[in-house]
């Protein structure tokens, strides 16, 4: 069977990193051979929508269909999360294993899923990898995030301060004008260091399987299906994106100043160690809190606590 390569590409999305990016990988990919179409979007929703229309055609043609069609975002984790959502909208989970492949060119500046996939971060070498992948029939099926209300995330949801960060950074020009410098990741450092400042931990009931863990001041409650979020912090450094259970580190009951001197160790993951941190891991993961507490999905806000969420295993197949 033919491979079809679509390349989803934002022009507009990080200072136009996308765009270079994919201008960069172009000669290769002609080099190789391999169909491919461009799609080149403009407006919010419209990544999703393509891809929904993508998704729809490959579950409507039976085994008769001529090619396969393989989802290519050139982007950041944001993006690639809305071309998820809309390959899933477009068939209930009895037809999963005909919806497009997924792969990914990282040109965002967190880029946690090209981590956790192994997935090369130098663009050249994620489209070689991919080549690769194709000619040797490498593939994949991964676990996704489920929300109850109907929303999901490919690698984590977050309640709490790294919420509250999450939505500082996507507010900010820091990240834009540091993303052009290619010192996007500390965006997040620094406005960490802001939001720290004036937050206040709460009280939360953490659910997980049925069993409820009242748990006392709180500042966050990390749910993963790969080890790193927030552009390389290792949070729940033993999670698995195909293991059918999702991943939950909470950071409990220690002051504003250790938390500061404890963060860096999140990036090597040995913060497993620090009294006030603890893991959890479960199919289905619920969260309420005393009072609002704000919740993002790989990385963008989703709203506010409470959120119910489960593992969807094999939901995506992804090219690695």
């Amino acid at each position: 069977m033919t491979t079809m390569l679509h390349f989803i590409i934002n022009p507009a999305a990080g200072n136009g990193k996308s765009l270079r990016v994919w201008r960069r990988i172009r000669p290769l990919l002609e080099r190789s051979g391999v169909r491919h179409a461009v799609h080149l979007t403009a407006l919010p929703g419209e990544t999703a929508e393509i891809c929904r229309q993508l998704a729809e055609n490959s579950v409507a043609v039976r085994d008769d269909r001529p090619f396969r069609d393989i989802v290519v975002v050139v982007g950041g984790d944001g993006t690639l999360r809305e071309a998820s959502l809309g390959l899933l909208k477009a068939c209930p989970d009895a037809e999963a294993a005909r919806l497009p492949a997924l792969s990914f060119i990282p040109a965002g500046s967190g880029n946690d899923f090209a981590r956790g996939h192994g997935i090369p971060l130098n663009p050249m070498k994620a489209l070689s990898n991919l080549l690769d992948a194709l000619r040797e029939g490498r593939s994949r099926r991964i676990d996704i995030i489920r929300s109850q209300g109907g929303g999901a995330a490919l690698s984590s949801y977050g309640a709490g301060l790294d919420a509250a960060v999450a939505a500082a950074v996507n507010r900010s020009p820091l990240k834009r004008l540091l993303g052009r410098v290619r010192l996007g990741r500390l965006a997040y450092v620094l406005l960490l260091v802001r939001v720290l400042a004036a937050y206040r931990p709460v009280d939360v009931v953490l659910e997980v399987d049925g069993k409820r863990h009242p748990l006392t001041a709180v500042w966050l409650a990390s749910v993963s299906n790969i080890p790193s979020y927030g552009g390389g912090m290792r949070i729940n450094p033993d999670a698995s994106p195909d293991d059918g259970l999702l991943d939950v580190c909470v950071v409990q009951g220690i002051t504003r100043m250790k938390l500061i001197t404890a963060f860096p160790r999140v990036y090597s993951g040995s913060h497993t160690s620090i009294a006030g941190v603890s893991f959890f891991r479960g199919r289905r993961i619920r969260l309420e809190s005393s009072s609002p507490l704000s919740v993002h999905a790989d990385g963008e806000e989703v709203g506010a606590a409470p959120f119910d969420i489960h593992a969807h295993r094999s939901a995506v197949e992804i090219i690695v």
